[in-house]
């Protein structure tokens, strides 16, 4: 039950908590009910307390009168004001919705100016086009008249300027009459591309059946032709159809090999090229000729615009037809021929200046055939040797022939076959002086046999077989003292007359023999005897052993022409550096051919007799190869120390004419350097093009250094100008960019270094000459202790060049003995 509070504790809890919100503290007050009695004393409370906030109220007004006077005068103010913010704000109102009013007029107006500008425009554009359809109908009236006329250039000039005209019409949508002033223009194009085409076939004429080639009508019509062709666009179909008849009417008929041993001649007669029949045997001297002919009737007598085009589809076909018909079937097989097919290279080789000198296309593959001819040779040959071989085959056995085999063995007194075991053995009656020395050089190949060549695969020549064909001897032997027609014939049976006659010998046996270097007594009781049987063969080993003497005396013959190759590649500028690069490829394919072979081979028992062996060969064309690449660096550093020697030593570099020679033998020479680096860069290989030059750059810095320490006395003039001389050598640097390629060893770098000091020795040391030349006493000094001038200049080098160039003073005595100080010297 809630507890019982008197009400008038429970009416200051209320006063209380109306003044100043806080509530009673007593649990009693807050858990006490409010019964209706206490509401009177409530009010009484809660009214008194209003009286007194009353009371302050006026008490405080009194004390603030005039402030709330102010308050009530700004509250008035801002009454006004706020009334004239909103008279304001009614009038912006009012203004914006004429604002409005009037922008939605503008934007009608603008709309219609729009639409009369639209409306001008295309009054406008209508009325260009009108008058652009006037003209171009005039055009085409024009060009129908010109071509009525027979003024066929002048229409065409009609023509381009109508259909520009045409062309640049600026329509919307499909006009009936621009679309057909188009069609009128196409038909009008038609008809003077077929006027013309006629003009085209009139002046240049191909008749295929008689094989000319004829211009009729003046060069300048031809010209003007060829332009306007040009200009309709239909110059480079027709071209193309001129190249075709070309070659079916002249290249054709004039590289062609008929069955007979006639050819057919090329010629000239004023504007006509004319293929004739003759009964001229084949000569490449006269086809190259003809074919020069060719191409200056073709170059001479036809417009560039022409030629340029004609050359472009011809150059390629030509050259394809040369080599297809004439050039691959020239090479011969024969080594004899080969000289005399040398002619045929410097025709091709001129040929190719020739096309050069016109720009027709076509002399790579030309020059690419050149390089090329040892291979077609070879192959050739080896085409020839297989047919040879198929035609033996293909012949079958042939012709059955018997042969002699010839074998000497040495026989004791143990034998059946010693002489003496019969009375009626009579074997070496016949044999003469010149037999004796047969068999004193046969008892030495066959130690040789036998002795030499112990480990090699012997098989194949019967010899393991020697027990069983001296038993066979023996018992021969045997029958033969019984029967004279034995089967084992001793000697020529041409010479059996003379046997009882003549003379008996005895072989001669070396009586002493050294055995494992000792000298061993031969017993007196053994003899040579040399056994003779006649055997069949085919015909075939014959063949095949013919076909291989006649490749060793070609390879002989080969051999002693190996002098002249030089020569042979004389023709190119570089000759000598090709002939490197083909020995080199030579040596790796015969070092292929034989490592193929012997994998091939194995250790099969017929190795030793089908092993190809090049060793010697390899070795030989390696050796020439050096000697052709060192006698063309011979010949350039020759060429390039003439050239240095025009600077005289360098001495008086700064007084004319002098000056003028110095510059010259050094521009010379940097000219000389990238020239042979351009002419070598697409022969040799990019390393061997990098030692090549780098040899050559070595010996121009050697002399300049060496003429430079030579030079006694330096003045700063000839100094700077020789430090000038330096910097040009130097700037060659940039001949010596490593290979980029994917793959090399700098492929990695962003940046391509040069890298001259790896391939010319040299370099260092002249680029400190550089630095010394154009540096002071100080830097000298730094350049000697720290800038290691020490690796490539001895002492008394550094001394001489500072002598030279600075005169004697304190300050050059002090750094010279600073220098040999530091030296230890």
């Amino acid at each position: 039950m809630p507890p019982s509070v008197p009400a008038r504790q429970l009416g200051e809890a209320i006063l209380n908590a109306a003044q100043n919100g806080t509530y009673p503290d007593s649990e009693d007050i807050i858990s006490a009910n409010f019964p209706p009695s206490a509401f009177p004393q409530a009010l009484e409370l809660l009214k008194g307390a209003r009286e007194e906030v009353k009371i302050r109220v006026r008490k405080s007004s009194k004390s603030s009168a005039q402030d709330i006077d102010g308050w009530i005068l700004q509250a008035k103010q801002l009454r006004t004001d706020i009334e004239t913010a909103q008279a304001s704000a009614a009038d912006i109102r009012a203004k914006a919705a004429r604002d409005e009013e009037l922008r939605q007029g503008v934007r009608d107006a603008r709309s219609k100016l729009r639409l009369l500008e639209q409306e001008v425009a295309f009054n406008h554009d209508l009325a260009g086009t009108l008058e652009q359809v006037q003209t171009t109908s005039r055009s085409i009236s024009q060009i129908q008249d010109l071509l009525g006329q027979g003024h066929l250039f002048e229409a065409v000039e009609s023509f381009l300027h109508g259909d520009s005209e045409l062309g640049s019409m600026h329509t919307s949508g499909n006009i009936n009459a621009v679309a057909l002033l188009q069609h009128e223009m196409k038909e009008l194009r038609r008809e003077i591309g077929r006027g013309l085409t006629r003009g085209w076939h009139d002046v240049i004429r191909v008749n295929t059946q008689a094989f000319t080639v004829s211009l009729h009508d003046n060069v300048e019509r031809l010209f003007t032709l060829a332009e306007a062709l040009q200009k309709m666009g239909l110059l480079q179909g027709l071209i193309s159809e001129f190249a075709d008849k070309l070659e079916s009417a002249v290249v054709k008929p004039r590289l062609h090999l008929r069955a007979n041993i006639y050819d057919r001649l090329l010629t000239v007669e004023d504007e006509t090229l004319k293929v004739s029949e003759t009964c001229s045997p084949l000569d490449i001297h006269r086809l190259f000729s003809d074919m020069d002919s060719l191409l200056d009737f073709l170059q001479t007598r036809l417009p560039p615009s022409v030629v340029g085009p004609l050359s472009n589809i011809c150059g390629p076909r030509l050259v394809e037809s040369l080599i297809a018909t004439r050039l691959s079937s020239a090479v011969p097989q024969e080594i004899a021929a080969l000289q005399e097919f040398n002619h045929t290279r410097e025709e091709v080789y001129r040929f190719s200046e020739t096309m050069t000198s016109h720009s027709w296309p076509g002399v790579h593959q030309l020059r690419a055939w050149t390089n090329s001819i040892p291979q077609v040779w070879l192959e050739k040959r080896q085409r020839q040797s297989l047919d040879h071989v198929r035609q033996l085959l293909k012949r079958g056995l042939g012709d059955f022939r018997t042969v002699e085999r010839v074998e000497t063995q040495t026989v004791s007194q143990r034998d059946r076959l010693y002489p003496g075991t019969s009375g009626k053995d009579d074997w070496n009656a016949g044999w003469s002086d010149e037999e004796d020395k047969s068999l004193a050089n046969n008892d030495v190949k066959h130690q040789n046999i036998t002795g030499d060549d112990e480990e090699e695969d012997v098989s194949a020549w019967g010899l393991d077989d020697e027990g069983d064909e001296e038993s066979d001897s023996r018992a021969a032997a045997s029958s033969a003292a019984d029967d004279d027609e034995a089967d084992w014939a001793w000697g020529d049976d041409e010479n059996n007359e003379g046997d009882s006659k003549g003379p008996r010998r005895e072989t001669v046996i070396p009586a002493n023999r050294e055995i494992n270097g000792h000298v061993k007594s031969r017993r007196g009781s053994e003899r040579e005897m040399t056994l003779r049987e006649n055997y069949s063969i085919t015909s075939l080993p014959v063949g095949i052993l013919d076909l291989i003497n006649g490749v060793i005396s070609e390879m002989d013959i080969l051999g002693k022409q190996e002098a002249g190759a030089s020569n042979f590649y004389s023709i190119n500028d570089s000759g000598l550096m090709y002939l490197y690069n083909d020995c080199l490829w030579l040596t790796d394919q015969l070092r292929q051919i034989t490592l193929a072979r012997r994998q091939r081979l194995g250790h099969s028992s017929t190795r030793a007799l089908c092993e190809i062996r090049f060793d010697d060969d390899i070795a030989a064309l390696e050796a020439f190869g050096r000697r052709s690449y060192g006698k063309e660096m011979d010949s350039q550093r020759t060429i390039i120390k003439d050239l240095l020697d025009g600077a005289q030593g360098f001495s008086n570099s700064t007084e004319p004419p002098f000056s003028q020679e110095c510059d010259l033998a050094v521009n010379s020479i940097n000219d000389r350097l990238r020239h042979i680096h351009k002419q070598w860069k697409s022969v040799l290989s990019h390393s061997a093009l990098l030692q090549s030059i780098g040899s050559l750059l070595s010996t121009v810095i050697d002399k300049v250094i060496i003429d430079i320490e030579d030079m006694n006395d330096i003045s700063e003039p000839e100094s700077q100008r020789l430090t000038a001389y330096c910097k040009q050598l130097i700037a060659l640097e940039d001949l010596f960019l490593p290979d980029l390629q994917p793959g090399s060893a700098h492929s990695g770098q962003q940046e391509a270094v040069p890298l001259p000091a790896v391939y010319a020795p040299g370099w260092f040391k002249f680029q400190f000459l550089s630095e010394i030349l154009d540096s002071s006493l100080v830097d000298i000094k730094y350049l000697w202790t720290e800038g290691g001038l020490q690796l490539e200049y001895d002492t008394e080098e550094v001394v001489d060049l500072i002598e030279a160039l600075f005169a004697d003073s304190e300050h050059r005595r002090k750094a010279i003995a600073e220098i040999r100080r530091s030296s230890g010297r």
